[in-house]
């Protein structure tokens, strides 16, 4: 079997490029084409053309934002490889992107939706937010699978060897 690594600096890029990515999915899709809320909407109303441009605006800045966090995560994903004289395990690194998708859904829940009131997804009052807490979690114990069985793969056949970030 071939040699493979994983790297605390691969699994925290991984987790960052996932977490940028599951919030550029969110407003491309949610915010932008399916125009379920804005970024803003809980504070500025969206049934004024202000209030809208001022959404759209922050649904811009968001993804510009989302954009920069997931191209740090797969650069910093990217120079792990690049450092490494093995390739990186794969599951493992997976599973720490499907990590970091979860996590911005649970943050996004847990701060935008309920500490700050910064929006309710399709005007719902919040009704939605438990549920997506719960999906959020479930992703998150999704990756952490998919992490922990590459985790155990690589510690019974001895095909990947932990180092150090370099």
């Amino acid at each position: 079997m071939e040699e493979r690594t994983i790297t605390r600096r691969s699994l925290l890029g991984a987790g960052v490029f996932g977490f940028g990515f599951s919030g550029l999915i969110d407003v491309v899709i949610l915010h932008h084409v399916f125009q379920l809320h804005h970024l803003v909407s809980g504070i500025y109303p969206t049934n004024t053309l202000e209030g809208l441009r001022i959404n759209i605006l922050a649904d811009g800045l968001f993804s510009t934002g989302m954009i920069i966090i997931g191209g740090i995560g797969a650069g910093v994903l990217w120079q792990s490889e690049r450092r490494s004289t093995v390739p990186l395990a794969l599951r493992p690194v997976a599973g720490a992107a499907v990590i970091g998708v979860g996590v911005f859904d649970l943050y996004d829940v847990l701060v935008d939706h309920i500490a700050l009131g910064l929006h309710q997804p399709a005007s719902q009052g919040g009704a939605y937010n438990p549920h997506w807490a719960v999906i959020s979690l479930l992703i998150i114990g999704a990756g952490f699978y998919v992490y922990r069985t590459g985790i155990r793969k690589t510690t019974v056949d001895e095909s990947v060897t932990p180092e150090n970030d370099q």
